[in-house]
């Protein structure tokens, strides 16, 4: 007689569904990523882009929330509309929880017209930027 004649067949079942489960976690590792880590990456994307110039690929960097209300196209006019260009953006590091992050930037711009007499003005500014965890994917959360 085989060794399981004695155990009835949901018993049988349950155990060889909980033997497939049991090794199906034992089979892979589950590698945790930091918000840090995951949110470093996608943020100094963003940059470049907008740095190159790609306005609308830098407008699906923003929130799914943000996109609802301002389209593209009013995104786009709202940034060329400005009277500063950035130069340069260097990541500096960030705060997170779960599902928001702080992010810390060192951004070079240039400023046009803002001074009487004075053609352009360069600096560089350190900026807070925020950001939300939508479904698994980071996103930027325009200031005002």
């Amino acid at each position: 007689m085989n060794g399981f004649s004695n155990i009835g067949p949901i018993r049988l079942a349950g155990l060889l569904c909980s033997l497939v489960l049991l090794s199906a976690c034992a089979t892979g590792t589950v590698k945790s990523v930091s918000p840090e880590n995951s949110i470093e990456e996608r943020a100094v994307k963003r940059w470049e882009v907008l740095l190159s110039g790609d306005l609308a690929g830098a407008y699906e960097y923003l929130s799914p929330a943000y996109r609802t209300s301002v389209s593209s196209l009013q995104y786009q006019r709202s940034v060329l509309m400005k009277k500063v260009a950035w130069t340069s953006a260097d990541y500096m590091g960030s705060v997170c929880d779960e599902t928001t992050c702080t992010v810390k930037n060192n951004v070079g711009f240039t400023a046009y017209g803002v001074v009487p007499g004075v053609k352009s003005y360069k600096g560089i500014q350190q900026i807070e930027e925020s950001w939300v965890l939508v479904d698994g994917q980071w996103y930027l959360v325009p200031g005002k």
